[in-house]
C-alpha cells in the first residue's frame, strides 16, 4: 500500500465522500489509517469515518431493500406461472 501523509489522507476521503464514492469510501476504509500531526486531524477523521460507515449502512439497507423487493418478485413471478399454467385447477 503506498504511503500517505495524514493530511492527503483526510482530504482524499472527504473528497470519496462528499462525492458519495462508494468504491473509494471502500477503498479508504480497507486501507491502514495514517498517524496524525494534531489531535483535530484525529478527531476529523474519526468524525469522517463515522460519515462514511453511515453512507455505507444506508447502501447496505438500499441494497437489502432491493435484494428483498427481487425475492418477493421472484416469488409471485413463480406463483403466478403455476396457477397459469395449472388447467386442472
Amino acid at each position: 500500500m503506498e504511503r500517505r501523509n495524514s493530511k492527503e489522507w483526510i482530504n482524499s476521503l472527504k473528497i470519496a465522500i462528499i462525492n458519495n464514492d462508494l468504491e473509494k469510501i471502500k477503498k479508504y476504509s480497507k486501507r491502514d489509517i495514517p498517524s496524525f500531526d494534531s489531535i483535530e486531524e484525529a478527531k476529523e477523521t474519526l468524525s469522517l469515518i463515522e460519515n462514511a460507515t453511515n453512507i455505507l449502512k444506508k447502501e447496505k439497507e438500499k441494497i437489502s431493500k432491493n435484494m428483498q423487493a427481487l425475492k418477493q418478485a421472484k416469488k409471485f413471478t413463480q406463483n403466478n406461472h403455476i396457477s397459469t399454467f395449472n388447467f386442472n385447477a
